[in-house]
Formats: structure tokens, sequence, C-alpha cells
């Protein structure tokens, strides 16, 4: 049997283990950050410990993993005196073969006609590449975000994110984009990654549901020597775009008619509500 590369995000499906842990704003101070990053430190070894057992050999961390780190009110000398955790994770996270990546939320936005907004986007992804330096995560361990909004004009807004994408050169080291289920189609996306030469994260449910064409392997090659990675979800139940619990197994073999052969090879994140239990049970599925 194909053992296909399947990988879930942030924490177990029953968040019993969690690499999310974090405070509200008006808590932010350096004895909380400190109690959240050595629990979310700890338990993101016993997830690769339980994904190394399973055989996922992606995982996702939790955009919490240090509470606030891009927000103005972190105080930056926090770092320093985190660094024995940081030592001590970047040390265990040796015992593992497994690709590490991150995906900032919605107001991660580099195209925004809001240059402040651009600015503390551009923060936080510098905090992210940070850590993923620090940790020691090798630069298949990419950052992604979305295409984000068109605000009004999708041709202009496409070229601003060009345009920030170049002129912050050091973003090419970890960013990738991702197609979305409103806005940006994958063929769209895709061209701004070739433009920048940086790597696409294909969703196929978003392309479900905001549909265009291009060529799949194109989509592979703007990986260069990094593995290529994709987005695996079915349609879930209420608002559009939600994912359900599981996989449909006619999602994946979508997926893997596709890519064709090179599916064996790319890195399929799950992104199912169920996470774990998702996999298991798509696994069984399509042996």
């Amino acid at each position: 049997m194909v053992m296909y590369r399947f990988g879930f995000f942030c924490s177990k499906s029953d968040n019993s283990l969690s690499t999310n842990r974090t405070i509200n704003l008006n808590n932010l101070n350096y004895e909380n950050v400190e109690k959240k990053v050595k629990q979310n430190a700890k338990e993101l070894i016993e997830l690769l410990e339980y994904s190394k057992t399973n055989n996922y050999p992606i995982f996702r961390l939790g955009n919490s993993f240090v509470p606030f780190i891009s927000h103005k009110l972190f105080d930056m000398a926090w770092l320093d005196k985190l660094a024995p955790i940081f030592d001590e994770t970047k040390e265990r996270l040796k015992d593992f073969d497994t690709r590490i990546t991150i995906h900032p939320g919605q107001y991660t936005v580099l195209n925004s006609p809001k240059e402040n907004v651009i600015e503390n986007s551009l923060r936080e992804l510098e905090m992210f590449f940070w850590l993923f330096d620090r940790l020691g995560i090798d630069d298949n361990g990419t950052v992604l975000i979305h295409g984000r909004g068109a605000y009004g004009d999708k041709n202009s807004a496409l070229e601003k994110l060009v345009e920030t994408i170049e002129k912050e050169d050091w973003l090419k080291q970890r960013l990738a984009l991702e197609n979305d289920e409103r806005v940006y189609t994958a063929k769209e996306i895709l061209e701004v990654c070739q433009t920048t030469k940086i790597p696409m994260v294909f969703d196929i449910y978003h392309h479900s549901l905001n549909l265009s064409e291009f060529e799949p392997k194109d989509i592979l090659k703007t990986w260069q020597k990094k593995r290529p990675k994709v987005h695996l979800s079915s349609k879930g139940d209420g608002k559009f775009g939600n994912h359900a619990d599981f996989i449909e197994a006619k999602d994946f073999f979508e997926l893997e008619k596709m890519f064709e052969e090179e599916s064996k090879s790319i890195d399929i994140m799950v992104e199912a509500k169920k996470k774990e239990l998702a996999i298991e049970k798509l696994r069984d599925e399509i042996k």
C-alpha cells in the first residue's frame, strides 16, 4: 500500500494536546507568556511523538505558540528570557523527521490599501520566520497566507501583493500563498507565485468553490527544491466554505487524479475538524 504523507493542524481533535494555548491580551505579561510557551512546547513534542507513531510526517504549529509574539505590547526582551524553552524544543525537534509549518490568520494581509495593515502583517510574518529559525526548522517550514481582499479592483490588489513580496525580498525565504474560496482562484495565485518565485499551496476544496483552469504540475514547479504541499478538506454543513468533520474519499481521489504519480511525494495537510481521526478514517477508505 502506498503511504501518502498526511498531517493535521495545531492540536488533537479533542484538544487534549495543543500548540495553540493562549491568553487574553489584557493578561499579557511575561509570567503568563512563559507559562503558555512551556505548555505549548511540551505538547508540541507529545503531538510529534503521536504523529511519529502514526506516520503523520507533517504538522502545523498553532499561531499562539508564543502568544501575541508580534503585538506591539509584547516585550521583545521576553524572547531572551524564553531562550531555555526554545533551546530545549530545538534539541527535541531533532528527534523527529516531521515537517512543521504555520498558517497566520485572516489579519495577515500583504495587499491592503492601508499601509499600517501591511506593516503589522510584515511584523507578524517576521516574528514567525524568527521563531522557525530559532527552533531550527528547515526551509520546508513554510509560513502560509491567503491573497486576501480585492478592494474593489482585483488586478490592482494582485499587483500590490506582488509589489509587497518583491519589495520585502526576505519573505521569499519561507512565504507561501494559497488560493481561497471567495476571492483569488488557484490560477490567479499561481500566477503571483510564478512571478515572485514563491511556493503555492493548492487547496482543492477552495478550488471547488472558486473554479479556474490551470496546469496542476505548474503548481508543483513553484516549490522548486522544497517538498510540495496541498490542502485537503471536504464540504461541511452550515455557512459557505465550512469544512467537514471528515474527508470524503472522492475528494482525495480527485486530488490524486489531478497530480497523478506526484501525489505520492506531496505533503497533504488534512483540514478536517476531526483532524487525526479524519486521517485514520481516510486511510482505511483508500486502501
